[in-house]
């Protein structure tokens, strides 16, 4: 009897483990593609657009560098992305930009995983790289 017992108290414990993972690695899935839904969109902006030109901040919202993902409903995703767009590699701003996506949890407890970052570079299509 007790060695059932310690077995099934075990098998309980392994499968709340098995679901905060699962729970840990939905909500992972979801904050790249949040990250990358936004970097999508800001590749394809021309880089004069108000949205794409250089400035930003990962650690406070600034207008036009931040926002708050909607569901396919509209309703709010219970997460902030804050994008910093600075000049690419080559230095110069007119032909490429880096850009750092930064997905953060907006009531973050055991069960969702931090906040999640993507950065890339993007190259502007309108200039010719010689």
């Amino acid at each position: 009897m007790v060695i059932l017992t310690i077995g099934l108290v075990s098998m309980a414990e392994l499968l709340a483990i098995s679901l905060r993972m699962q729970q840990l690695g939905r909500n992972e899935t979801a904050a790249i593609r949040l990250a990358q839904d936004r970097l999508d969109q800001l590749s394809v902006l021309p880089f004069t657009n108000v949205n794409i030109l250089v400035g930003g901040s990962l650690t406070a919202n600034s207008p036009n560098y931040f926002d708050t993902p909607v569901d396919g409903d509209g309703t709010p995703l219970p997460y902030v992305r804050r994008w910093l767009i600075e000049n690419g590699p080559d230095g110069a701003s007119n032909r490429m930009r880096q850009i750092t996506i930064r997905v953060i949890p907006t009531n973050p407890d055991a069960r969702t995983t931090g906040t999640f970052e993507m950065i890339s570079i993007i190259r502007n299509t309108g200039v010719i790289v010689p």
